[in-house]
């Protein structure tokens, strides 16, 4: 397992970096209560002097406003971080005196966490950049209306708390929006190392495990047969825990190409949950296909033969090439002969002097590229 661990770090890491390159897309609007996302639902609250209010056009105009209070917003499950859009942070100079302006803390799984920037200048008219004060507070740093976009705070997050202190007086509050990232996927099923499979119908369909996966704890692996590449989870036949597959008559067909794959994703009543928002397919199927076994049929042009002259017994495979047939014949007994085509002769000589007889031929086996039938 130690090869693993280089591989899953760096996937980790790739993971984040796409994070941290762009916004995060789930915007939360719910003012008080519930509201659903495909990875996570998220309830909002309050606490103290904070409301919903759009009064600000710019970006990060509401709508959560939060005078000396603060929103609360607690996830049903972790999330991969959030997108903050800021406006509205008062700073009033004072003459003689210190001045009065807003300050925002963040409270990330109940534990104080810093701003750890102050995120991209204001696309709003007028407005002036925020900075992130010695305490690690979000807050304006001269007179105007200060402001930021496009804040990303990428860290693992169950609750946040936005909270907004007057300093020095009553300010006139801050206004923003936010929207989360759904934490990354790092699940990975593996692939499959095999060569397309040819086999009998009584034959099992067995593959090498998938290699190398990526299962965090709450998800498994499991194998899949289906017929459809352009649609592998509507198609599929059979799911097992191990990659072998036996032929089904009831619901297949001979000479029929199926694919053997892998997945992974969460656990659902001991099977992966196909609707897993992080569910993996691998990204390579195994070609099976279950032939017909081949068979042999003998015929002649005329059934009655005089003594002294030759006659052929025609043969007629059906199967895959080449054939190696075994049979016995009461002209000249056992006999195993190869055909490479679907078509053979069997010729024969009676003797002038051959007494009477009926002539029998019996095939005992035959092979085919794939099969054998005896």
């Amino acid at each position: 397992m130690l090869f693993l661990k280089p591989l899953f770090l760096l996937f980790v890491l790739l993971a984040v970096s796409n994070l941290l390159a762009q916004n995060c897309p789930n915007q939360i609007t719910v003012e008080s209560g519930l509201q659903s996302f495909p990875c996570a639902d998220v309830t909002v609250t309050t606490e103290g002097n904070a409301i919903s209010a759009t009064a600000d056009p710019c970006p990060g105009g509401g709508p959560y406003a939060i005078f000396e209070g603060s929103w609360i917003f607690t996830f049903s499950q972790p999330v991969g971080g959030v997108t903050f859009n800021f406006s509205s942070f008062d700073f009033q100079s004072v003459p003689g005196g210190p001045p009065i302006y807003d300050e925002v803390t963040l409270e990330i799984n109940g534990a104080p966490f810093p701003f750890p920037n102050a995120g991209s200048s204001s696309s709003c008219p007028f407005s002036v950049p925020l900075l992130v004060s010695g305490t690690g507070g979000l807050r304006s740093g001269s007179g105007g209306n200060g402001a930021c976009e496009n804040l990303n705070i990428i860290t693992t997050i169950s609750t946040l708390k936005v909270t907004n202190t007057f300093n020095n007086g009553n300010s006139l509050g801050v206004l923003f929006d936010i929207a989360f990232c759904c934490p990354p996927c790092l699940t990975k099923a593996g692939i499959i190392p095999s060569a397309p499979l040819n086999l009998c119908p009584d034959a099992i369909a067995t593959v090498p495990p998938a290699t190398p996966n990526i299962l965090p704890a709450g998800t498994m692996l499991q194998y899949i047969l289906f017929s459809d590449p352009a649609d592998t989870l509507g198609s599929i036949i059979s799911i097992s825990n191990t990659p072998d597959f036996s032929f089904d008559p009831a619901v297949m067909q001979e000479g029929v190409t199926y694919y053997i794959t892998a997945i992974a994703g969460n656990e659902l009543n001991g099977n992966v949950d196909l609707s897993d928002r992080c569910l993996d397919v691998s990204d390579e199927a195994v070609p099976v296909t279950w032939r017909s076994k081949p068979s042999v049929f003998f015929s002649t042009d005329s059934p009655d033969v005089c003594k002294g002259t030759c006659f052929d017994i025609k043969i007629e495979f059906s199967g895959e090439p080449p054939f190696t047939l075994t049979y016995n014949s009461s002209l000249n007994g056992l006999q195993t002969k190869i055909y490479n085509d679907y078509f053979g002769i069997i010729k024969y000589c009676l003797a002038p002097g051959e007494p009477i007889s009926t002539i029998s031929i019996e095939a005992l086996k035959i092979t085919d590229k794939y099969c054998v039938c005896e």
